[in-house]
């Protein structure tokens, strides 16, 4: 237990130098923070899935926790089903939305199944090069995968495999934390001086007319060190 207090005070020390930890995220989301714990907690099969491709499953969820945490707020909010149609026959030009608990858009889904097709190239998860041609039916497919919930965290590891691939080394797992969070909540694609130049950006909320906005990296980093 003593061994546990410093190491958390030590996180703490550095969440305190790198200017991040100040808000009180379980206090700010309520509920919907509470739920996306919930959910971690419900779906035993997550770390095993995580663990089973040789990844950390804390680092894996808190890039995504709050992604949770909108997806508490926003779900049932609206119908996707008319958007989830546009997508699949015309592609993401014309619907570009965010599904399920994890929050990827088809946009993000069609990249890095590109990228890691060619970082890696094999088919590992399940998804193959002829997944990628653009059509009706693979478009289709593409959202059926997304709106399953071990499909849909497919794409996070390989996300995580495929920055893992580009940036391997850290000075610590808080900077990793940090600049992975942001990539995956802006865009992978960018440069590294892009994404590092977003990272204390806040563009979060979990309404659309929220006033408030939020660190999204700072919300992942919060999760990533409180037990």
């Amino acid at each position: 237990m003593f061994a546990k207090k410093i190491l958390l005070t030590a996180a703490f020390g550095l969440l305190s130098v790198y200017g991040f930890g100040q808000e009180n995220y379980p206090v700010i989301f309520g509920r919907d923070y509470q739920k996306a714990l919930a959910f971690l907690e419900e779906e035993k099969w997550i770390d095993e899935m995580i663990h089973a491709h040789g990844l950390n499953p804390k680092e894996v969820k808190a890039i995504v926790f709050p992604e949770l945490i909108r997806y508490s707020a926003l779900h049932d909010k609206f119908e996707t089903f008319a958007l989830e149609s546009l997508y699949s026959q015309y592609g993401k030009t014309y619907a570009n939305f965010s599904i399920g608990e994890f929050q990827i858009k088809p946009s993000f889904a069609e990249n890095i199944e590109k990228d890691f097709l060619n970082y890696f190239g094999d088919n590992s998860f399940g998804i193959g090069r002829a997944d990628t041609i653009q059509n009706t039916s693979h478009r289709a497919a593409r959202v059926k995968r997304l709106k399953d919930k071990k499909a849909m965290l497919t794409y996070v590891l390989m996300f995580f495999k495929v920055m893992e691939k580009k940036y391997p080394v850290w000075k610590n797992n808080l900077e990793k934390i940090k600049f992975y969070g942001c990539a995956y909540n802006s865009d992978y694609r960018k440069s590294e001086k892009e994404i590092s130049a977003a990272i204390t950006k806040k563009f979060f909320a979990t309404t659309f007319a929220a006033s408030t906005k939020y660190c999204y990296a700072d919300i992942s980093l919060y999760y990533f060190v409180h037990p």
